[in-house]
């Protein structure tokens, strides 16, 4: 994986999980994720763990990259989850109803559970 600025990027199994670095995504900043987050997709498969634990300020433009990147990673059959949200863009992911769209976790390992049960087999009880 290349350098990043706005993200630094891991593979944990088939996860690949993007932490943002960057504390304030807005704007040109908004561009650079853009574009990087774009550069992971394109360069990974499987499921995606997007950790925003030091993202403490989003403008819309960068609620759009999150969403953008999920009805892409939607299209292409990939699990997406946001994880860690700080309260202020926990706050914001619920005054827009992104829970009801995206997946958010306390945690990359709460995340990482949430995509292992996603991909274990139901077992029926009789």
């Amino acid at each position: 994986m290349p350098n990043y600025s706005t993200l630094t990027v891991r593979q944990e199994s088939e996860v690949t999980i993007a932490e943002v670095h960057a504390r304030r995504i807005y704007l040109k900043v908004v561009e650079e994720f853009r574009e990087e987050l774009n550069d992971v997709l394109a360069h990974t498969r499987g499921p995606v763990v997007l950790d925003l634990g030091k993202v403490s300020v989003m403008n819309s433009a960068g609620l759009g990259v999150i969403i953008a990147t999920h009805d892409s990673l939607q299209k292409q059959q990939r699990p997406f989850l946001v994880a860690n949200l700080q309260p202020v863009m926990q706050d914001i992911f619920n005054r827009m109803q992104l829970g009801t769209l995206i997946t958010a976790t306390a945690s990359v390992a709460d995340g990482l559970q949430k995509l292992q049960e996603l991909q274990e087999p139901a077992v029926a009880v009789v």
